[in-house]
């Protein structure tokens, strides 16, 4: 047998014990919000994309959501009526320091510096801070952007 066949055979081997698993759910993001029109932009952006949204008010367990549902992006106000920003950062923190977070933070210094402060110290990855929510535009990239670092296989139908 040559060192090629060899090389070969045993490739061929390893690749037998692999398994190919295809993205049949929905992606999903989160959007921590209690503005209904606000959540209805963001619905239209995700609905086009072929992507899951949820809203989570101020009365819903953020964790337990963030743990049953696994989204790939959470999408928050800083200072909204539903749950505090930087309450909302250490909580994704809690159960994944990597998943993209889009924090619309309005133009407040304090405020800004507070989001920077959590996400410094609670060592997250990908806080994307806007002061007002991106356009379209901007929006579809962040959700590319989080879809590729969750390894969403897909974002748009075929």
């Amino acid at each position: 047998m040559s060192h090629i066949e060899i090389m070969g055979s045993s490739q061929y081997n390893s690749l037998l014990n692999l398994s190919i698993q295809r993205d049949n759910c929905n992606p999903l993001v989160l959007v921590v919000e209690g503005d209904a029109d606000l959540f209805s932009e963001i619905a239209l952006i995700c609905d086009f994309l072929d992507l899951g949204v949820e809203r989570v008010t101020g009365g819903d367990d953020l964790l337990a959501i963030l743990d049953d549902r696994r989204p790939m992006a959470v999408i928050a106000e800083l200072d909204g009526p539903c749950q505090d920003g930087c309450f909302v950062l250490m909580t994704v923190a809690a159960h994944d320091r990597s998943l993209p977070v889009l924090m619309i933070t309005g133009e407040e210094a304090a405020l800004i510096g507070a989001v920077d402060a959590v996400q410094e110290l609670w060592g997250l990855g990908m806080v994307i801070k806007v002061p007002v929510l991106p356009n379209v535009g901007g929006l579809v990239d962040f959700l590319f952007r989080a879809g590729r670092k969750t390894g969403v296989s897909r974002l748009m139908p075929v």
